[in-house]
């Protein structure tokens, strides 16, 4: 016997995207605006430089 579908499940409203979007929007916003942003992307190119500059001795 097949179970019905007694529920009215409809998923999410377009209030909750939007609202993950803004918060998204002032994470990037606030990332942008602060030295936080600028040390992860000095962190990030300093390993891939290590990374290319291992490769590079190891004759990869």
């Amino acid at each position: 016997m097949m179970p019905t579908k007694d529920r009215d499940d409809r998923g999410e409203g377009p209030v909750s995207y939007i609202a993950v979007v803004l918060l998204i929007a002032v994470i990037a916003l606030a990332l942008a605006t602060s030295d936080v942003g600028t040390t992860i992307k000095n962190y990030i190119s300093s390993a891939v430089k290590q990374v290319w500059d291992n490769g590079t001795k190891s004759g990869g």
